[in-house]
């Protein structure tokens, strides 16, 4: 590996206002931040972002992989921690990336666009919040919205939901995030009331495959996959065994962009649909996945990628916002530096 000095430093990240998920509240998190430099002095950053509910490893695991990673450089420590591997790949492809004086997305595919459309989740407590929030959102040109549910109130989540469909009308649209908070009957109870909000689709209505793929025999909307593609290890499955049509892919989450891309290419020539996002990472973990996004021009569904604005604390200046596009800098790498 072309590099003589690795560097691990914990940090925080802070939301400005706190995220409800069926896994709990999020208001701030530790996450590690990895630097790799070679002998002329050439950086590269990874983020690892472990949370609660969606990775096996917590903080402390990462960090000690990490530190004994730093030692020898082996891949094998590497084999069975998914949060960890996926700031060592983010860092070395940074450094590759900028080694090259291309950014990341063009040094994986020339003709790669520099911006696209992105989604926006949605925070607020009440309908009228919300229902504010999406309006402000539209108003920035985000065309696709997203919001969580399943945090055991089913009937304030269906208010929401409506709230912010009467709020957009039917030009915009609305994807629900439920990460596997209800059990399968109640998943379909809940989204066969969902109709006049037409949602574009529901991530991980109940939690494991099997379930998954009951709950999608019993509605009618389009079922997304996330948390439970770490249970999967032949993506043939997925449409085999009809268990989803929408693949969520944060390489954050499995690995990094590298068995991110090669995932996406046992993926793209299916009837799946494919939707890179974060695991509400940090500037680093966004701009990976942004820059994957488009090497691979997986624009629809729009990908999972506007939460910077959801920080008050991130690790360094993130990627610009523009018009409900993501802008990707013109610099090499990931653009992005602390």
């Amino acid at each position: 590996m072309n590099f003589t000095e690795v560097k691990i430093e914990r940090r925080f990240l802070r939301y400005k206002k706190a995220i409800y998920t069926s896994n709990g509240k999020i208001t701030d998190r530790e996450v590690i931040l990895l630097r790799v430099k070679n002998k002329e002095g050439i950086c590269g950053y990874g983020e690892s972002s472990p949370l609660e509910g969606f990775t096996k490893e917590t903080i402390e695991d990462v960090e000690k992989i990490l530190f004994e990673w730093s030692k020898t450089h082996s891949d094998d420590l590497l084999s069975d921690a998914p949060a960890a591997k996926s700031a060592v790949d983010c860092a070395i492809a940074d450094l590759k990336a900028k080694e090259s004086g291309l950014p990341l997305h063009k040094f994986l595919n020339p003709e790669s666009p520099t911006s696209f459309p992105v989604s926006h989740l949605l925070i607020g407590d009440t309908p009228k919040e919300i229902s504010s929030n999406a309006q402000r959102a539209a108003g920035l040109g985000f065309q696709t919205l997203k919001i969580k549910v399943g945090n055991k109130n089913p009937d304030l989540d269906l208010e929401k939901l409506k709230a912010i469909r009467e709020t957009v009308g039917q030009e915009i649209a609305i994807r629900i995030d439920a990460n596997g908070g209800w059990e399968p009957n109640k998943a379909i109870e809940i989204l066969s009331k969902l109709d006049d909000v037409s949602p574009e689709f529901i991530e991980e209505p109940t939690k494991g495959i099997e379930n998954l793929a009951f709950v999608r025999q019993h509605v009618n909307q389009k079922i997304a996959i996330d948390e439970s593609l770490l249970e999967i290890e032949d993506f043939g499955l997925i449409m085999s065994e009809q268990i989803a049509d929408v693949v969520v892919i944060k390489p954050s989450a499995i690995g990094g962009i590298s068995l991110a891309l090669h995932l996406i290419e046992q993926i793209k020539n299916s009837d799946l649909e494919i939707v890179v996002t974060s695991l509400l990472d940090g500037a680093f973990g966004i701009a990976a996945a942004a820059h994957l996004t488009s090497a691979c021009e997986l624009f629809n569904p729009a990908p999972g990628l506007g939460t910077s604005p959801l920080l008050s604390d991130d690790l360094a200046k993130p990627l610009n916002i523009q018009k409900g596009h993501l802008v990707l800098n013109k610099s090499s790498g990931l653009g992005v530096n602390p």
